[in-house]
């Protein structure tokens, strides 16, 4: 959700002006608390976004600050910090914060630039104004990529992400070596300019080798020999130089299990999803032994599930939960009718089809997630079928 925060009868119609250049595409459309209905926020409520009264903003502003992605001030900068200081959590959780000035002169990306899009929002909403973007993070105005965006970009969970980034970020601004291998089932997620400052490695071999003499680089491509290196040498680790770091982008088990091994700082994507089906009451161990055999078999990180789906039959599920909660995973669930609509791309089973009223479960449920994107074969066995895809 996207609101405007208002002061004045000019600030108004300029925040009536920018929401109605804000494609739908872009932004989400706010929910019915806010959509095209009268409430006590209604002022001038627009699909897209939702325009607030400063005095309003005031009455409820820690609720309003909670539910925001971003909010757009169009009035002083003083008077934004002043209302929103006593909210302030953090950099990973405060939504962005842009203001505007009353003209449209400017837009000043404030708060949450990166982990909240603000200088994404910055930019975007300066275009379709015709104003100045005003933003002030060091890696933006240098040029450069940050961490902490690479991060967000894969959907990822790092382990102590705020001091990694506050480390590579700076190392990027000094022009440090910091060296980055992507699988290359990812390299086509980034843009050149993403990647800026960093040393790109195409070969998760020659980032092993790093540093070492006297060893031949040439033919380092297969599993068995990157293998072969890692386990006879201890140094593939950060550097203890302050300004080197060695970043590895994957979701492959074994490429994860080797960075971690050694020390590499590894970001695991988490833009693959399951879509799930199972008898009622599985158990939670048959069920996560299941899901680890089938992910093993496409060697992939069960980390990098970010998203799992079902039929609204099994949200109650004890297995889907226990799993969910032990991985950190989110869930969906689906009504039969919604399903529906995509099984008739996939194998179907009459058994199914009497028992919960679709001939399809797993297949249906992935593609909504990943947009038909479906990696790899259906598993079917115990009691269990399972469909892998990424978003």
């Amino acid at each position: 959700m996207i609101k405007y925060i208002y002061l004045t009868d000019q600030s108004r119609k300029l925040a009536e002006r920018i929401n109605e250049s804000v494609t739908d595409h872009i932004l989400m459309d706010i929910d019915n608390k806010y959509g095209n209905k009268k409430n006590k926020y209604g002022k001038g409520i627009k699909r897209g976004g939702c325009l607030i009264s400063y005095r309003d903003f005031k009455k409820d502003s820690a609720r309003i600050f909670a539910e925001a992605d971003c909010l757009v001030f169009i009035m002083a900068s003083g008077i934004v910090v002043r209302a929103i200081a006593g909210l302030l959590t953090d950099k990973f959780r405060d939504p962005a914060v842009l203001v505007v000035d009353e003209l449209g002169i400017n837009v000043i990306s404030l708060l949450s630039g990166h982990m909240g899009g603000g200088n994404d929002f910055c930019r975007m909403i300066a275009a379709r104004i015709g104003a100045n973007p005003i933003i002030t993070t060091a890696t933006d105005i240098n040029g450069k990529s940050a961490f902490d965006m690479l991060v967000k970009k894969m959907w990822a969970n790092v382990d102590n992400i705020r001091d990694l980034s506050l480390k590579i970020n700076s190392s990027l601004l000094r022009g440090g070596d910091n060296y980055i291998y992507i699988d290359p089932d990812y390299r086509d997620y980034f843009a050149e300019e993403e990647l800026s400052g960093f040393k790109i490695i195409d070969s998760i071999g020659d980032l092993a080798l790093i540093g070492l003499e006297g060893i031949d680089k040439n033919g380092l491509e297969d599993r068995s020999q990157i293998e072969n290196i890692f386990d006879k040498t201890n140094v593939v680790s950060l550097s203890n130089k302050d300004n080197e770091n060695k970043i590895v982008i994957s979701d492959k088990s074994y490429i994860c299990h080797y960075a971690e091994k050694h020390g590499l700082v590894l970001v695991i994507p988490r833009r693959n999803v399951l879509g799930i089906g199972c008898r009622k009451d599985t158990d939670s161990s048959l069920f996560e032994g299941q899901v680890l055999e089938y992910l093993s078999g496409y060697d992939i990180d069960v980390r990098s599930i970010g998203r799992v789906a079902s039929i609204d039959l099994k949200k109650d599920e004890t297995c889907i939960g226990d799993f969910c909660a032990k991985y950190g995973i989110e869930s969906d669930f689906f009504a039969p009718h919604i399903l529906a609509n995509y099984e008739d791309r996939y194998e179907k089973s009459d058994f199914v089809k009497k028992t919960i009223g679709v001939y399809s479960v797993a297949q249906p449920a992935c593609h909504i997630l990943s947009g038909g994107r479906l990696l790899g074969q259906m598993y079917r066995g115990k009691g269990i079928t399972l469909a892998l895809g990424r978003r």
